[in-house]
């Protein structure tokens, strides 16, 4: 399975209806999506992420960004998000919220949080088993918990083959 290569594809597609200069990606990961919002040196980026499993990575790979107060990283979780209402310009949840049961919960969070535009983006069923191991079934339920959410508070959604996308 090749998700990284199409998750850079995906991030490329999005920048340009990223506003603002304080950015919230939800879900660090690997760091991909930092990588590409740290390109643009007006971003000032916080990535957050329940695990941490790759912070200590990240933050040498990016440690200048870091001292420069360009990029924050924090251990939290999308439903707690630790910041003021309407702080972040643009939010990004980009492939993360499959990992999220709570998924009315967690994008209501985000909406808090968020003072401009929210991005969300998932796998959709022609990636099961070709860019990720969850099962066509379970990406399915994902995407209509996210897409019956967006369409019932206005977002505008696209599909585009093996992944969605909501925004607004």
């Amino acid at each position: 399975m090749n998700e990284g290569s199409k998750l850079e594809e995906i991030i490329d597609e999005l920048m340009p209806m990223v506003v603002g200069k304080r950015i919230l990606d939800i879900g660090t990961g690997f760091g991909t999506v930092v990588t590409k919002l740290l390109q643009n040196p007006s971003f000032e980026v916080v990535s957050i992420d329940p695990e941490a499993w790759h912070f200590a990575d990240i933050e040498r790979e990016f440690s200048d960004a870091i001292k420069e107060g360009r990029l924050k990283l924090s251990k939290a979780r999308v439903q707690r998000i630790p910041y003021d209402d309407r702080y972040f310009d643009t939010s990004l949840a980009i492939t993360s919220l499959h990992h999220v049961p709570e998924t009315h919960d967690a994008i209501k969070e985000i909406e808090r949080v968020t003072r401009l535009r929210v991005i969300i983006v998932d796998w959709d069923t022609p990636a099961s088993g070709v860019r990720v191991p969850h099962s066509a079934g379970d990406l399915l339920e994902n995407k209509d918990r996210i897409i019956s959410y967006a369409r019932k508070n206005g977002y505008n959604t696209e599909e585009k083959g093996e992944w969605f996308l909501a925004w607004k």
